[in-house]
């Protein structure tokens, strides 16, 4: 295979480039890089956010202020001070507030204007907007909406379960992350990528009320051709089983191997958990936090779960290495679909109907 994949340059370019001769279809949230939908995104990681301490960060194209009470909280609000739009990540935390650096105006951690410095009374109705901020898996997540209709998602099978978790890096992305997630239910790829030439049965469960959580469960018969496939064979049985549960078309939980037993008849196995938490770039790439989970068992259980952590990067070091090189370059658009790629389409759908979140551009686009 040519090696240029390897310096392809992850910038988006390629979604301006054949427009004439292959127009290209904008779809109303799915890989569109001025929509962001409401959903939990990662802001940073939770130790890089002491108490009392203040950050400015930049998720999609909007500019956010995270910052730690004295209480050891964490809370988010738009960024800039809408006195005269100092960055507020540059402001003081005191008590449970912020205080821009500027003029010290305080603001609390809904948004609303607390106290200033100047000698006057205090300015009716000015506030910021605030958002929902959840810490789980070591990162600091924000909503990109006024409530969270759900909390950042367990992988499947670890509902309600202590875990531990290793964060494994935060790569950039050829293509926006839609275009990765799709990855995950895209049944031919199977075959044509990995050499695993199964027919997999598809369910698709959402799992709250709004839709914007989703479990597309797949099982499959594990084919007797190819080592990887041997291998498989040998140790699951002939049937393999694997839940991807999306969430907000931020999150991607993956869980291979649900339900399976030692040479398809032993003892149960544990299944592999990896989570993806994803952001777009202005560009229309993303970055993607990568974070292995596992359950943490008691006492000596421990090594266990620290075992299965390295097995998961194992199988995720092999599955990227095939994935990678698809997207170099790649301008994703749906074609001519056929019956096995019902999944995709299904995925694309689920998609396009989330809620768009205010921190979309305005469809005028960029002043």
């Amino acid at each position: 295979m040519n090696e240029s994949w390897r310096t392809a340059p992850k910038d988006g370019a390629s979604r301006g480039e054949n427009l004439g001769s292959q127009p290209l279809r904008r779809h109303s949230v799915f890989n569109n890089p001025d929509v962001v939908a409401e959903a939990w995104y990662p802001a940073c990681r939770s130790s890089e956010l002491a108490k009392r301490q203040t950050r400015s960060v930049k998720i999609t194209n909007q500019r956010l202020v995270v910052f730690r009470g004295e209480d050891g909280v964490a809370r988010a609000l738009d960024a800039f001070c809408p006195h005269m739009g100092a960055d507020l990540g540059n402001g003081r935390v005191q008590g449970q507030e912020i205080e821009c650096y500027f003029h010290g105006w305080c603001f609390d951690g809904g948004g609303e204007l607390t106290k200033i410095r100047a000698r006057c009374e205090l300015p009716r109705h000015v506030r910021t907007r605030g958002y929902p901020v959840e810490e789980k898996y070591g990162f600091l997540w924000v909503y990109a909406g006024e409530k969270a209709p759900y909390p950042v998602p367990d992988c499947p099978g670890l509902e309600g379960k202590a875990v531990v978790s290793l964060h494994l890096g935060a790569p950039l992305l050829f293509a926006h992350h839609h275009v990765m997630m799709a990855g995950g239910v895209d049944l031919q790829h199977f075959a044509t990528v990995h050499g695993l030439d199964m027919q997999f049965e598809l369910s698709v469960e959402e799992r709250e009320e709004g839709g914007q959580l989703v479990d597309f469960r797949l099982a499959g018969k594990i084919p007797n051709l190819g080592w990887r496939a041997r291998l498989g064979r040998w140790l699951l049985g002939e049937e393999f089983r694997y839940v991807a549960r999306f969430a907000g078309g931020s999150i991607v939980a993956l869980s291979y191997g649900m339900g399976q037993r030692l040479f398809g008849r032993g003892r149960p196995l544990a299944p592999l958990h990896i989570l993806w938490g994803c952001a777009a770039e202005s560009s229309g790439v993303s970055r993607v936090q990568v974070i292995l989970v596992a359950e943490r068992r008691p006492g000596l259980g421990l090594l266990l779960s620290w075992g299965l952590i390295g097995l998961t990067a194992l199988l995720l070091m092999v599955l990227r290495d095939d994935d990678v090189k698809a997207f170099p370059n790649m301008r994703f658009q749906l074609g001519r679909l056929i019956e096995p790629d019902t999944s995709v389409a299904r995925f694309v759908q689920f998609i396009d109907k989330l809620p768009r979140s205010i921190w979309s551009r305005p469809e005028e686009g960029p002043p």
